[in-house]
Parts: C-alpha cells; structure tokens; sequence
C-alpha cells in the first residue's frame, strides 16, 4: 500500500485569512510588479511552513519537503527581485518589524504553539505589515499604507477574539464575551478616529459599528451556539466582507 501524499497546504483555514486580506486588499488599491513580487515573498514563506515543519518534527528531510523547500526559496528570491526593481524602496521600513516577529512566530509555529492568542494576533499582525509594504512599494502614500494595514488588523483581530471566545464557551468554558466586546470597542474607536483623521468613506467604519453590535446582540438572541466548522466559516465571510468595506473606504487616498 502506497504511503498517503504529504500535505502541501497549511490546514489553518484562518491563516489563509489572514495573509489574503490585506496582501489582496493593497494589489487592487495599488497594483504594482514591486508589490506583487513583496506577495510573491510573503506566499512562499507561507507555504513553506509546511515542508519545514514536517521536516523539524519528523527529524529528517525527505527529497519531497526538500524539492518544495527549493522551490518555495527561488519563488521568494524572485519575489524580492521583482521588489527591490521599483522606484520606492522605503517600503522596507514597514517590514522591519517582521523579521524578529516572524522568526518567533516560526518558532512557535514548529513547537506546535500556533493557536496561542500571542501567535495568533502576530500572525494577523505580520500580513498586515505586509500589505502596508505592497502599498508603499506600489508608490502609494504612507497615510494609505498605515490605514491599510491598521484596518486589516483590526478586521481580522476583532472577529478572531470573537470567535475564541465563543469556542471556549461552547466547550463549556468559563470565558466570558467581555474581552472581545472591549476588542470591538477599542476597534470601532479607532476605525472612528481613522475616518475623522484621514477622511475615509464611512463604509468601514460603519460596518466595525456593526460587528460590535452584534458582540452586544447576539448571544442575547441565539438558541444555541454553533458547531465549530460553522462559526470558521461564518467569520470567514464577515472578514471577506470588511475587507471589501475596507478597500472601497480606502478608495482615493
């Protein structure tokens, strides 16, 4: 009996959120080869997780982690390439903090450690730098790179500690929604300020308003809490949503 095929993608359906939000979100507000060779960069060490992590846990490099491996290095040597070919190369400076984070987050990440909340709010935190960088590369203001990458931050940290905390009460922990209710607070507060600050369309601001409404509403309203599998996917579609409410806030800057 052949011996199954190993896994190529990460399995953490959140991660894929996490990285697509703001690396989509800044090549359809600012398209450019420099940022969609800083996307190129940011994938393959995305997807090259997962051959090093079997390959550290298991001890040993198989040729196929190994061939992978390779080829995930040359796709991030020519995504730099592509970066460093561009007018603007100030873009680094959004990406400094990714090295040492990063080099943590692996880390973690090989120990088995990624579902902590430290880990999982850097690995919403380290896309959004990226996607920041994509926008500056693509010689777009700084003032529409950081309200980029705030705004992905906040539209993927405040449904993720929704999230956590209806997982913990559904497996009859004794979390309580106050934690994720002061998340959206703090969020909506900020997305408030960005729109007076900056001059965004209300589009997304209006809908953070929203999401912290129903932190308030919900669990009021509802019979019973969703299985797992549901609740992923349904906060899977509210950040797809505020990433298109985010783009088109951003419209024009």
């Amino acid at each position: 009996m052949t011996s199954p095929r190993p896994r190529l993608l990460p399995p953490e359906h959140g991660s894929w959120a996490f990285l697509l939000l703001p690396t989509i979100s800044a090549l359809i507000l600012r398209p450019s080869l420099p940022g969609l060779g800083l996307f190129m960069t940011g994938l393959a060490g995305f997807l090259g997780r997962v051959p090093l992590r079997r390959a550290v846990r298991g001890g040993d490099l198989s040729s196929f982690d190994g061939g992978w491996l390779a080829f995930y290095g040359l796709m991030g040597a020519a995504g730099l390439f592509l970066s460093v070919r561009g007018p603007r190369l100030d873009f680094f400076l959004a990406l400094l903090p990714v090295a040492p984070f990063g080099a943590w987050l692996l880390w973690v990440d090989l120990k088995g450690g990624a579902r902590s909340l430290a880990a999982e709010w850097i690995s919403i935190a380290l896309p959004a730098l990226l996607g920041a960088a994509m926008i500056r590369a693509g010689e777009g203001p700084w003032a529409l790179a950081g309200a980029l990458g705030v705004g992905c931050f906040l539209s993927l940290a405040a449904p993720v500690a929704y999230l956590r905390a209806r997982l913990a009460l559904r497996r009859g922990g004794k979390a309580s929604l106050r934690a994720a209710l002061w998340v959206h607070g703090v969020a909506g507060l900020i997305a408030l300020a960005m729109q007076l600050a900056l001059g965004l369309r209300w589009l997304w601001p209006l809908w953070m308003g929203m999401l912290l409404l129903r932190v308030l509403l919900e669990p009021k309203l509802e019979h019973a809490v969703l299985d797992a599998k549901s609740l992923g996917l349904r906060e899977s579609l509210v950040t797809t949503i505020s990433a298109f409410a985010l783009v088109l806030s951003l419209r024009g800057m």
